[in-house]
């Protein structure tokens, strides 16, 4: 639930930012995301076979957080969610 909580929050701040601050990196912490939330995330704007390929690739091995937003990178995803991706990834997390 806290999870979610952050994701959500992290949305509604992200969606009010206006296009001058696009290009300013993200403070995340690791302890905040998950491989599940990286998958609630992006699953509305991955069609079926990648998200389906993401989540089978979460459940086979233990991968990092940053490893589930790197194979979740997709164009088809806003531009809010690329940057909550890239810098989940650039943390390392």
């Amino acid at each position: 639930m806290k999870n979610a909580t952050v994701l959500l929050f992290s949305l509604l701040l992200l969606s009010g930012c206006n296009t001058a601050d696009h290009k300013q990196s993200l403070s995340m912490s690791c302890e905040d995301y998950r491989w599940s939330d990286i998958e609630t995330l992006v699953q509305p704007y991955l069609d079926d076979e990648l998200y389906v390929a993401l989540v089978m690739q979460g459940q086979s091995s233990n991968y990092s957080t940053s490893a589930a937003a790197s194979q979740a990178m997709n164009e088809s995803l806003p531009d809010v969610i690329k940057r909550i991706l890239q810098s989940l990834i650039d943390a390392g997390c």
